[in-house]
This record gives C-alpha cells, structure tokens and sequence, in this order.
C-alpha cells in the first residue's frame, strides 16, 4: 500500500508539472498535484504512521481516497453512458460548442469538436451548422468567427454555417444559439450538438434545464489531458448541481 501511495501519488504531481508547460492553466492542471501530494506524503511518512492518532489519520485518509474513487467511478460512468447518445441522430441543426482559441486559430480540442462537426455535416448535407462562442481573454477574434472559417476551409459550404458569437458559458451557448435556430429556421428544428467527451453529460443536463432537447456527439479529447480534464469535469458537475445549474 506504502508504494501505491508513492508511485500513484507522484505520477499525479508530475501530471500537473508536465501539464503546465503543454496547456492553459486552469483548474484541471492543479487538481491531480492537489490530489496525488497527500498522497505521496502519506506514502512518504508511512514508517511513521503506524501506532496511535497517526494511525488514524493514515487509516482516515485511505477510507476518504477510497470512497471519491468510488464517487469518481459513478461520476464518469454517467459520463460514458451520454457520450454516444446522440451520434446517429437525424438533426436539422448542430451546434458546436466553443472553445478557446490562440489569436485566431483553433487549438486542438476545438479541432476535435470542429472535426465531428463536419463529418456529421459531410454526412447529412441538409443539417445547418451552428458554431457558438464569444471572444475571451487572448483572442483576436470571437470562437463562432474562427470555427466558421476553420469549417469553411474544410469544404462547408459557408451557407450551411450560422455563427453565435455571443456566449460565454455552456448555457448561453444553448440559449443563443436556440434564439438563432428559431428565427432562422424553425422553432421546431430538430437539435444535436457537439462537444468533448467528458463534457457531453453536463452539456445535455444545461440544455435540458434550459427546455432544450438536445442530444450530444462526443468529440475525442487530447490524450495528454484526459486526467485533468476528467477530473475537471467532476468537479463542474458536482459545482452546477449544488448551484441548481442541471
């Protein structure tokens, strides 16, 4: 046990160590060193630990690892069980969800969602894209202009593409862009939308409590920041349900 805790404790830290240097600095790089540094220092310490109310604190820490695994394991299986819900949909429109961009150039998880995207789009040549996603801190332009141009680029007839260049938040992402769809095509438009993986649960649940009926297509996350983004993640879905959001 001493050695689990030490290897699986430093593999954590050395996560958010590499992370930062290859990614935005955000909650998912911090949390597996918040993490994994107990850990390790439980596994560090353990010699130490083996009599009285440190043999408490070590039994009281093991039993409280133990038990978020188990509630990690739940969280995620909600995760994977939405991931693939919506991909054989027959949508009027798709939206797709923004994400952060360099100037104005997509970074590699909005390639991902962008690349569903027009697979999807290459596949059902009547379904009317929307690309949704304000201008942040760091960006040249909005996320809506700079996915229009990298689906464009791709062959999307630019007809085919309404940009919402408004939202900031997985909610006004659904908001406006139902605002959109409804004056520009139909109220009664069929909907799916595209996302990352872990994040096509939490999105469905905002739609929905938003009276939207969406169903989500998981785009592939980046490999090198699939812990962090997991465990980013659970925390969102466990910060949207106390605040009422889903």
């Amino acid at each position: 046990m001493r050695v689990a805790c030490i290897v699986i404790g430093s593999f954590l830290v050395l996560d958010t160590i590499i992370v930062c240097f290859l990614s935005n600095y955000n909650l998912g790089v911090v949390l597996p060193a918040v993490l994994g540094l107990p850990l390790l220092l439980l596994g560090l310490f353990w010699p130490r630990m083996d009599a009285g109310s440190w043999l408490f604190v070590r039994r009281l820490v093991l039993v409280c690892y133990g038990l978020g695994c188990l509630f990690l394991l739940f969280l995620g299986s909600l995760m994977l069980r939405s991931i693939d819900r919506g991909e054989h949909g027959d949508y009027d429109t798709l939206i797709v969800l923004g994400a952060a961009v360099h100037g104005d150039r997509v970074t590699w998880v909005l390639s991902n969602r962008l690349d569903t995207a027009y697979d999807y789009a290459a596949a059902h040549p009547d379904t009317v894209l929307v690309v949704s996603g304000g201008q942040g801190d760091g960006e040249s332009v909005t996320e809506a202009s700079a996915m229009a141009k990298y689906l464009t680029a791709k062959g999307i007839d630019p007809g085919r593409i309404l940009q919402e260049d408004r939202a900031e938040s997985t909610a006004e992402n659904f908001a406006f862009s139902k605002a959109i769809i409804d004056q520009q095509l139909s109220p009664d438009a069929s909907i799916g939308f595209v996302t990352t993986r872990f994040h096509v649960f939490r999105a469905s649940r905002v739609a929905r409590k938003g009276g939207i009926d969406a169903r989500g297509l998981g785009a592939p996350d980046v490999w090198y920041l699939a812990i962090n983004n997991f465990l980013r993640e659970c925390v969102g879905i466990c910060w949207y349900t106390v605040k009422g959001w889903i």
